[in-house]
């Protein structure tokens, strides 16, 4: 877990901020994308999220191969092999000066997030909040927004003391205590369901379900806001009709009585090459219109309601 013994007192990582954004929340919303998550799915649109701290990105098109960052490098970890960068990350994590990126005068080299104070966050949070309109707010996703718990619950608390709707994105894959920290803030919470099947999740996300369906069950009894479960629709994977009537058992089980089904895309694969890792999701095709209509079928015949990517009622 990341706490505030990894950062200093009310700083946090996040790698974007996306302002006036309308399909995670009602009304107009800023997203904010927090560093660090537990789960590494294979199909992740948001790669450079993983890691707790800010990757290094590498962008090819923009090198000019002048070998600065190579001979900048205190830790050799950077080489020119052919015309091809090689890049050990596993340095560059533990890096605190970054002297590569400054020697880098076409910024092909680039950091994928930065640090940032509760104080500068919750300004730029009250800036966008004169843009939103009425019913707007803010979404935080990542990432795994909870694993800085520290730094979210402060953010949250002050949104919440501020009358600024709340809402957060996760897959679940963290001790209940770190619901029940942001629970009192929270308007809404996105909760992902990505797989019933525990070996299968595993394979796919490097990690088992079990806590995730223990606090998808907690978070129906002891969650006040709307919760609402999101299925990433990813064919081939979790599209059989043994999921599909698995996630629906489920559901009624805790009494939820909606799902929001999210079709898999490919918009982040080009990511993965900046980050020198392999995109394991391309062999798995997007879903089709008639695809995501069957599966909400499915989802409606058994009194679960289900919307289609951004068709989720706010």
């Amino acid at each position: 877990m990341i706490s505030k013994t990894d950062f200093q007192e009310d700083k946090g990582y996040i790698f974007d901020i996306q302002g006036l954004s309308v399909h995670d929340g009602p009304g107009c919303r800023t997203l904010i994308f927090l560093s660090g998550c537990t789960l590494k799915c294979f199909w992740c649109s948001n790669p450079e999220g993983i890691s707790g701290k800010p990757s290094l990105l590498y962008f090819s098109r923009k090198c000019i191969r002048c070998g600065n960052c190579v001979q900048a490098c205190q830790h050799n970890a950077i080489k020119i092999e052919g015309n091809q960068h090689r890049i050990n990350r596993s340095y560059c994590l533990h890096c605190e000066k970054n002297v590569c990126l400054e020697e880098c005068y076409t910024d092909a080299l680039q950091l994928g997030g930065y640090e940032i104070s509760v104080s500068k966050l919750f300004s730029i949070i009250q800036r966008d909040r004169n843009y939103w309109g009425s019913g707007g707010g803010i979404t935080l996703t990542g990432g795994e927004p909870l694993l800085q718990i520290d730094f979210v619950k402060e953010i949250l608390k002050r949104c919440h003391d501020s009358f600024i709707h709340t809402a957060i994105e996760t897959c679940g894959n963290v001790p209940w205590s770190s619901f029940l920290e942001v629970l009192p803030y929270l308007d809404w919470i996105f909760f992902d369901l990505k797989h019933t099947n525990k070996p299968e999740h595993k394979e796919a996300t490097s990690a088992e379900n079990v806590l995730i369906l223990e606090n998808a069950c907690l978070l129906s009894t002891h969650f006040t806001g709307r919760l609402i479960f999101r299925l990433p629709l990813i064919p081939g994977f979790n599209d059989t009709d043994e999921n599909i009537t698995s996630t629906i058992a489920f559901l009624k089980n805790i009494r939820s009585k909606e799902i929001n089904v999210l079709p898999l895309h490919h918009l982040g694969r080009e990511k993965y090459e900046m980050l020198g890792i392999d995109y394991k999701g391309n062999h798995f095709p997007v879903p089709t219109i008639e695809q995501l209509r069957q599966v909400a079928a499915t989802f409606n015949d058994a009194g679960i309601l289900c919307y289609i990517g951004s068709e989720t009622p706010y």
